[in-house]
């Protein structure tokens, strides 16, 4: 128990200097594969606001969360809306009149979650945020699917793999915060099966070559860290949780890029 801890400290003061997330900007190239990409990241680092909203209400100042958040939120909402329009552009049939309202739903959950990101965190609202994120991310989904083929299924389908060791932390430190988790250990249980689930899917796909296989493998050995973190009874630095779920960020963006090449 000694080793662990001492290893976790030698790593955070290690980790402490790296730099936190950033918003991808609106790409000068909108492709469809180029935007379900960008659409993809929409979904995910909306959980990496989240990560850092949480960080801040645990006082953890790992990384400048307050700093970074303030910058993410502004760049976020201008991305939102061009996502919005761009897919407005391509869903033009009657028949994607659901769809089209899918984003504008999407865009609704998010006006909301802006304005409490903006305040003070509080135990109060971060529940309701987290829901919020979780609904806007079902519907980012929802409004691509008149248009996904299978190779754009499969990028989206690197966003549902990113984004479970992001909940796995989330929730960990919403609970840290002192704020109950309902149905925690049923909830944690079916994200890490899911993962399971997701990573065999990616692992069998056409678009694979040797690099994204490597990675693959290099994303399920480090989520091994998530599965101990659930299960120990070893109280975690939030540092260290926070960044470990930015590597598996990485690294899975890293697999996102190949599947991009291989697909266009």
């Amino acid at each position: 128990m000694r080793i662990v801890l001492k290893v976790m400290i030698i790593v955070v003061v290690f980790i402490e200097g790296l730099s936190a997330f950033k918003i991808d900007p609106y790409p000068k190239e909108t492709s469809l594969t180029e935007i379900f990409s960008i659409n993809c990241l929409q979904m995910t680092q909306s959980q990496q606001m989240l990560k850092a909203y949480v960080m801040i209400g645990v006082k953890n100042n790992f990384q400048n969360p307050q700093e970074h958040l303030a910058e993410a939120i502004v760049d976020y909402d201008k991305r939102m809306h061009q996502v919005r329009e761009y897919f407005y552009t391509v869903l033009t049939k009657k028949a994607h009149k659901n769809a089209r309202k899918s984003f504008d739903d999407a865009l609704e959950l998010w006006k909301i979650n802006k304005k409490m990101l903006e305040v003070e965190p509080s135990k109060k609202n971060v529940l309701l945020i987290k829901k919020n994120f979780l609904k806007m991310i079902d519907k980012l989904l929802e409004g691509t699917h008149p248009i996904a083929t299978p190779e754009l299924k499969l990028i989206s389908l690197t966003g549902k793999l990113c984004r479970k060791p992001m909940e796995v932390t989330i929730d960990y430190l919403i609970r840290m915060w002192g704020v109950k988790v309902e149905d925690y250990e049923k909830n944690i249980e079916s994200t890490i099966s899911k993962y399971h689930h997701n990573l065999k899917l990616l692992s069998a796909n056409k678009l694979n070559n040797e690099e994204s296989l490597a990675l693959l493998k290099k994303a399920e050995k480090e989520f091994k860290f998530f599965e101990f973190m659930y299960k120990s009874k070893t109280k975690f630095v939030p540092s260290l949780l926070s960044k470990k779920a930015d590597d598996n960020f990485l690294i899975i963006r890293s697999i996102k890029q190949i599947y991009k090449k291989q697909a266009s």
